[in-house]
């Protein structure tokens, strides 16, 4: 099926993300965007930006007018609810970015509505679209790397700071739902411990301790560091893989390298030695090709919009994730 580029979307949100939002449709060849923003200040730096744009501060004209009927949302949580609920009530297919909502309650709420209005409910979680993060399911899944042991997922930089929610739930959302792309699960919690440094009840520095069946997991977020960091490593029984998202060179490394106890047979008893042993091994950078996930994001939202089917981060994988995210 071949997409309509003369479609009339919504971008609901102009600060930082609702801008890429729309370079991004611009990028795509779509022709009829229209960006709803209270803030008078935001449309004006966006315009400026995007001459082809239409612009306006009066959602309720748009969402009850039924000649449109896409609507992408790149506003705070706090305000999602009301927002993506009158868009659903309306009939309106939604993409929304993660986490979409604080509350189960409400995001329950929301995939009611979607399901009762037959209204597309997508949940940005960008991620489960970059190609690196495919290959890297295929490697697990080819068992490669043998037995999966242990992750360490870090997410840190200095900025941008969030004062309604904490870095857990702003950053490392993006790490449960790679977890939940990877394995199919989604990762329970063993024990956590953050910081509140600037603003009280509210985490500056998260790290915590998961695991998905046997394998332990760590995950680390900050926005109070002072080097960007976005790192997965992955350690198995046969070779260990650094995702280094900041590496343009090698963003994917292979090591051929892994540690074990080895067995010995003692008078017919079979007994692991107390002396570990390492094998080290030559690394390599497998040949990916990639576009940029949020291309590859916004072109799968608008062909399940043809299509109808349901999607990989619809309303219910984001429920997973964020009743993990209220149990911290």
């Amino acid at each position: 099926m071949s997409k309509n580029l003369n479609k009339k979307i919504v971008v609901v949100g102009a600060g930082y993300w609702g801008t890429i939002i729309v370079n991004t449709l611009f990028k795509l060849k779509y022709k009829n965007i229209y960006v709803i923003d209270k803030n008078k200040f935001n449309l004006k730096i966006i315009t400026k930006r995007f001459r082809k744009l239409n612009t306006s501060t009066n959602y309720l004209n748009f969402v009850k007018d039924n000649s449109f009927k896409t609507f992408l949302f790149a506003t705070p949580p706090s305000v999602n609810f009301n927002l993506c609920k009158l868009a659903l009530l309306n009939k309106k297919d939604v993409f929304i970015e993660k986490p979409v909502v604080k509350r189960i309650s409400q995001l329950k709420q929301l995939i009611k509505i979607s399901n009762q209005k037959n209204s597309m409910f997508m949940t940005g979680y960008v991620y489960c679209f970059n190609d690196y993060i495919k290959y890297i399911k295929k490697i697990i899944i080819s068992k490669k790397l043998g037995k999966i042991l242990f992750i360490d997922i870090q997410r840190k930089n200095l900025g941008p700071i969030r004062s309604d929610v904490s870095s857990s739930f702003d950053l490392s959302s993006h790490d449960l739902s790679i977890l939940f792309y990877l394995f199919n699960k989604i990762p329970k919690i063993v024990n956590y411990n953050g910081n509140a440094i600037l603003k009280k009840k509210i985490f500056d520095n998260f790290n915590g301790n998961f695991k998905i069946n046997n394998i332990k997991i760590n995950i680390s977020s900050s926005w109070l560091y002072p080097e960007k960091v976005r790192k997965i490593i992955i350690v198995g029984s046969k070779k260990m893989l650094v995702f280094d998202e900041l590496n343009e060179a090698n963003k994917v490394l292979i090591f051929n390298k892994y540690a074990y106890y080895p067995k010995i047979n003692y008078f017919k008893n079979i007994l692991k030695s107390e002396k570990a042993r390492v094998f080290q091994g030559k690394s390599y950078s497998p040949k990916i090709l990639s576009k940029p996930p949020l291309i590859n994001e916004l072109k799968y939202f608008f062909n399940s919009l043809l299509t109808r089917k349901k999607v990989i981060t619809d309303g219910n994988f984001a429920l997973k994730i964020l009743k993990v995210l209220n149990k911290i």
